[in-house]
């Protein structure tokens, strides 16, 4: 089994240019891919409602890693980001194609349980941070 990794490279802003400021996100494995469309676009009305969901630009590069070759190509990226009432972080990296959509490629932090990185169960979570957005402290939605 090869394992694939993405590495997301930010844009270097103010104080922090010459650092390179990096998530690198572990491949979601799945038989069929997770379309997050719906997702993204809830998001993005929150983020008019609500003052603890943000959305911006900030994506430089993402790295495929681990692998030769990757079966599909991404016209761009998009990460959710979410920071839990208990200081918990998770990051979700979406990768766009056109005849697809937004396809759940990537999940973080890294050493994350294989059972919550399971489709149905990231679905489960979203669908509650959708509903409840009061619940989490943060949600920030960065594009390429």
């Amino acid at each position: 089994m090869s394992f694939v990794f993405y590495k997301v490279i930010f844009r270097s802003i103010g104080e922090m240019e010459e650092f390179s400021l990096s998530l690198t996100f572990n491949n979601v494995i799945s038989d069929k891919y997770i379309n997050m469309t719906h997702y993204i676009t809830s998001i993005k009305n929150l983020s008019d409602l609500h003052e603890n969901v943000i959305n911006f630009q900030n994506i430089e590069e993402v790295i495929l890693m681990g692998a030769n070759s990757h079966p599909l190509s991404f016209n761009y990226y998009i990460i959710i980001l979410i920071i839990h009432k208990n200081e918990k972080k998770e990051g979700y990296l979406i990768g766009n194609t056109k005849k697809l959509g937004d396809l759940l490629i990537g999940t973080w932090p890294f050493s994350q349980d294989p059972i919550k990185t399971q489709p149905d169960k990231i679905l489960k979570r979203f669908d509650e941070i959708i509903n409840n957005p009061g619940n989490v402290n943060k949600i920030s939605l960065i594009y390429s």
